[in-house]
């Protein structure tokens, strides 16, 4: 299962930002499928992202291996390297104080946790960037 990920501007600073995401997978028959989702939300980079992983993985009902692709390579490098920390510590950082995002990290980690999904990451630019990003630049047009 691949989850693509995308939103409208990588600008850090926190406005009103669209976002979409792609799930590929292939059919218990064998046949190619995908899924897309779209939203906007006020929030910064990594936010958006994180909330647009969360909108893709909870359209999935079994556990499932998964590739996460995006540009967002912070974020990735986070699920990676420390979510799993970060869940024995309560969502805080090293001084004690919570992380930036704390309740989007833990829910996160919740449904891997529950659903047993198992992530792999890719960064940079993927199979359907430019697709979601004119998809995303279509449907505000048509807002």
């Amino acid at each position: 299962m691949n989850i693509y990920l995308a939103q409208d501007t990588a600008s850090t600073s926190k406005y009103k930002r669209s976002h979409g995401f792609v799930i590929a997978y292939k059919k218990k028959n064998g046949e190619d499928e995908t899924r897309q989702g779209f939203g906007e939300t006020e929030e910064t980079y990594h936010g958006a992202t994180l909330i647009c992983l969360l909108d893709a993985m909870e359209l999935l009902t079994q556990p499932c291996e998964i590739t996460v692709h995006s540009e967002d390579r912070f974020v990735l490098n986070m699920m990676k390297n420390n979510l799993e920390k970060w869940a024995e510590t309560d969502f805080r950082n090293a001084k004690g104080d919570p992380l930036k995002h704390a309740e989007l990290w833990e829910e996160l980690w919740k449904i891997i946790a529950e659903k047993g999904h198992e992530l792999e990451i890719e960064s940079g630019h993927h199979a359907y960037s430019e697709w979601l990003e004119s998809e995303m630049k279509r449907r505000e047009k048509n807002v």
